[in-house]
């Protein structure tokens, strides 16, 4: 499949960066299925807008969280339809997450 033309001049980037750095650009990229050039452009595009997420304040109490569970945590980085494994706890954990996240992400669209 050929790529599109990009109508904007462009330059080409070399950098050395560690080869786990990008074995996990190329593994999120392949993921979402984005060419790595894409995956990249993006990330700086983001990183430039500063869309990247911001640390709690350092007074914040710490928040537990579900997917600080290193097992879990250790699911979420296999490759999409992977089986997963959870208790009937952590499920529950999970979706209540997942509804509280959406619940705060409309008040914070809201205002």
């Amino acid at each position: 499949m050929p790529r599109e033309k990009n109508p904007q001049p462009t330059r080409q980037l070399f950098a050395k960066i560690r080869e786990d750095v990008y074995l996990d650009a190329k593994a999120k990229s392949a993921e979402l299925r984005v060419p790595l050039r894409e995956f990249l452009e993006n990330a700086l595009i983001s990183a430039l807008r500063d869309e990247s997420p911001q640390p709690p304040p350092a007074d914040a109490p710490p928040r537990r969280s579900i997917w600080d569970d290193e097992y879990i945590s250790m699911q979420t980085r296999q490759p999409i339809g992977s089986p997963i494994e959870l208790t009937a706890e952590e499920a529950s954990e999970i979706l209540q997450d997942a509804i509280k996240s959406t619940r705060d992400d409309r008040e914070d669209a809201a205002g």
